[in-house]
């Protein structure tokens, strides 16, 4: 069988590249993690997702060790960094069905993030997305690399807003385009669940952890936006900003952050919440 040809804006392209399956079916899966300090953030528990994310859809993950030498290898001269790994299914076939369960991979290095720091200290803006998201059990909670429900939800954001939430089919809350979203009420944590839809990220775990070990009694379940707008505090969670308190969703306002959501938040001790600190 013959090379296929390939044009990339004009100019001829290796055919590997041209027939990569993450480029043509999203057949893979990514994480992104926070160096600081010349260490990286939560690298085993990554790395676990990382691989559990595989696996789901058939996919071999490298060996953490060899990752983390590329990642070292690429970063090495950067104090702070962020850093994507992406793995895609290996192959050239056309179509969708392939028998491999190789992974290719590439690591990418960007700059590491910068928020204003009174979004750690002060709380930020969220709406509710009209993008809604499709249910899928056997792709739900992982990071795969079809991302177009999040892409579309970040178009057309209002004015001075840093997070859109987003809601199943069925009108439930799922998380936001780049978080996980949870809210106290009661002296209780609720998040909702994700076995139907939406990604579960590291710092979901880890702030479910810290939860059961401050003894806050944490419910994870199906909730309606007014679950959220009867709250009494509320944030959202990702590796590389730890958590932001919410101040306002819609038509609530909070006073952010709230007790337990700074308690919850020096217990998760990010390095990028001693950093807004310096900072304001």
């Amino acid at each position: 069988m013959s090379e296929p040809a390939a044009l990339f804006n004009g100019a001829a392209l290796q055919s590997d590249w041209a027939l990569n399956r993450g480029l043509h079916y999203g057949d893979g899966v990514f994480r992104t993690l926070l160096r600081y300090d010349h260490r990286w953030v939560d690298w085993p528990t990554q790395m676990s997702k990382l691989r559990k994310d595989a696996a789901r859809i058939s996919l071999s993950a490298p060996d953490s060790a060899l990752l983390l030498e590329e990642a070292e290898l690429l970063c090495w001269a950067q104090a702070s960094a962020t850093l994507k790994i992406l793995l895609w299914r290996a192959g050239r076939g056309r179509g969708y069905r392939s028998e491999s369960d190789a992974a290719e991979r590439l690591l990418l290095r960007y700059d590491a993030p910068q928020f204003p720091p009174n979004y750690w200290t002060q709380g930020i803006r969220a709406f509710l997305s009209l993008v809604t998201m499709s249910a899928q059990p056997r792709l739900a909670g992982i990071k795969h690399l079809n991302r177009l429900e999040q892409v579309l939800a970040s178009r057309d954001w209002p004015d001075d807003v840093q997070e859109a939430i987003l809601l199943s089919a069925a009108g439930k809350l799922v998380c936001g385009t780049r978080s996980n979203l949870f809210w106290l009420a009661r002296g209780q944590l609720f998040t909702p669940d994700l076995s139907e839809c939406g990604v579960s990220g590291v710092m979901r775990g880890r702030i479910v952890q810290l939860a059961q070990s401050l003894e806050i009694e944490i419910k994870t379940g199906s909730y309606a936006p007014q679950d959220l707008l009867d709250a009494d505090e509320a944030f959202v969670t990702n590796s590389l900003i730890g958590l932001w308190p919410l101040r306002q969703f819609e038509t609530r306002n909070w006073n952010a952050p709230g007790a337990l959501t700074c308690r919850l938040s020096l217990a998760l001790a990010h390095p990028m919440l001693a950093a807004s600190e310096r900072e304001s």
